[in-house]
């Protein structure tokens, strides 16, 4: 089953910076992508429903609220990005002929695209731990190296840096405080550079959604030994 969800994990985050890219790819293209995206988060939570029989059960961590208020989050955006898709939609649901509410969808759809882009790449880091055992299994690394170790580091470092940088150039805060209500795309811009940039924006918050859950998990070890 693991490789699998990592698949699907892989197939999610490929269609996340596609799906950015609104502009560059095309409404039409665009508007089926959505459908795909939609489809594959619903296996993935198929896949993954063991967590909605334990979600309320158990003693909640500082780091195990914390990811489920992203996952919480999540799943509330990921609903809405549909709805709301398919009231605008004018090629992947022609047939339903939806006119109004296209102004207030259009709305909610930009809004909750840039937040479900940010929570997605944290709920990606808050499941980096268990993706890269998964890639050591199907890899079959089984020794730990310390210079592998450094050198991820480094290049982890690196891209987060970069992705700091692209978030700033690509306006994601005033995109997800309503400040901008429509995309902006340069036509003359290489989609390369956009899509590295996205791609290092989505690593860049999956680092720091992966070292905010470890920092959470230590913090609390410690209480524990002090108790």
């Amino acid at each position: 089953m693991r490789p699998v969800k990592i698949v699907f994990d892989c197939i999610m985050i490929i269609l996340l910076p596609l799906l950015m890219s609104y502009a560059l790819i095309g409404e039409d293209l665009h508007e089926y992508l959505g459908i795909a995206m939609f489809a594959v988060f619903i296996i993935h939570h198929i896949l993954n429903r063991s967590w909605f029989r334990s979600a309320f059960k158990g003693r909640y961590t500082p780091c195990r609220i914390y990811s489920n208020t992203i996952n919480i989050l999540l799943l509330i955006i990921m609903f809405a990005l549909p709805v709301s898709g398919i009231l605008m939609s004018k090629h992947a649901v022609p047939f339903l002929s939806i006119t109004s509410g296209a102004s207030f969808a259009r709305t909610v759809h930009m809004t909750t695209s840039y937040w479900g882009f940010v929570l997605m790449s944290l709920h990606l880091g808050n499941h980096a731990a268990v993706m890269m055992n998964g890639m050591r299994k199907m890899f079959h690394i089984k020794e730990k190296s310390s210079a592998r170790t450094a050198v991820l580091r480094v290049i982890a470092a690196l891209i987060s840096v970069y992705g700091i940088y692209a978030f700033i150039k690509r306006e994601l805060l005033n995109y997800l405080f309503m400040q901008i209500m429509f995309a902006r795309f340069d036509p003359n811009e290489s989609k390369a550079l956009f899509f590295a940039d996205y791609i290092s924006m989505i690593l860049m918050l999956a680092i720091v959604s992966y070292y905010i859950g470890k920092a959470l998990r230590k913090s609390a070890a410690k209480d524990k030994e002090s108790t």
